[in-house]
């Protein structure tokens, strides 16, 4: 056991402690880092501060978005390019169909429905980007599981829509096959990004849900 100096003489340092002053400062250290273990244990980060958002909603979603809008754009530029051509090619593919429906003229029908889908599905599928990316950036920035629903949702009409588009516009031996390939591309990827935001680190990010389970219903 070290003991104090004598105080007060001249040359002397600051008193050394002693043993007992030692331990006493080292359980008072642990106490205290006892009371914060269990201050964050019992009170846990506040909703308001989620901390950042992972990888997988800032980068890896938002990317995979990228490449099915990239996809898409070339599709769709390509579309407008050739409007004229994509009306007379479906009408000849849609009059032998309406041909055998005896109580419509089946040549002005043809014609009426080339006219309005082949603008209509560029117009739509163009929409369609515009609304998926504000909704998949902002599942970050407003730490909303609701809009990561409304983005899935979305997407998955998108998913199912885009074939449709490639089949009626781009199906024919005089397109190339690329315009195809890039509409599968672009489906893909879509449905890449709406997987990466249903991944482990997006889903513990995000606030829970407030669905109401059954058992718990039951057990009440």
């Amino acid at each position: 056991m070290t003991y104090p100096s004598s105080w007060g003489q001249p040359g002397d340092g600051e008193p050394i402690p002693t043993q007992a002053e030692l331990d006493a400062q080292d359980l008072a250290e642990l106490a205290a880092n006892r009371e914060r273990s269990d201050l964050t244990s019992h009170y846990p980060r506040p909703k308001s501060d989620p901390g950042p958002p992972p990888w997988a909603l800032t980068t890896g979603a938002v990317y995979a978005w990228y490449l099915a809008a990239v996809s898409a754009l070339v599709c769709i530029v390509y579309g407008f390019a050739t409007l004229g051509s994509e009306m007379d090619r479906l009408e000849e593919r849609l009059k032998p169909q309406m041909a055998d429906v005896t109580t419509i003229d089946a040549d002005a029908t043809a014609s009426s429905m080339a006219s309005f889908w082949p603008p209509a599905l560029l117009v739509g599928w163009v929409i369609a980007l515009g609304i998926t990316y504000p909704l998949l950036r902002g599942i970050a920035k407003q730490h909303s599981r609701n809009l990561r629903s409304i983005y899935a949702a979305v997407s998955v009409l998108v998913i199912l829509f885009v074939p449709l588009v490639a089949d009626l516009l781009f199906a024919y031996p005089e397109v190339s096959i690329a315009y195809r390939i890039l509409s599968w591309v672009s489906v893909g990827a879509l449905i890449a990004s709406v997987v990466l935001t249903f991944s482990g680190g997006a889903g513990r990010w995000l606030p829970a849900s407030n669905r109401i389970k059954p058992s718990r219903v039951w057990r009440e």
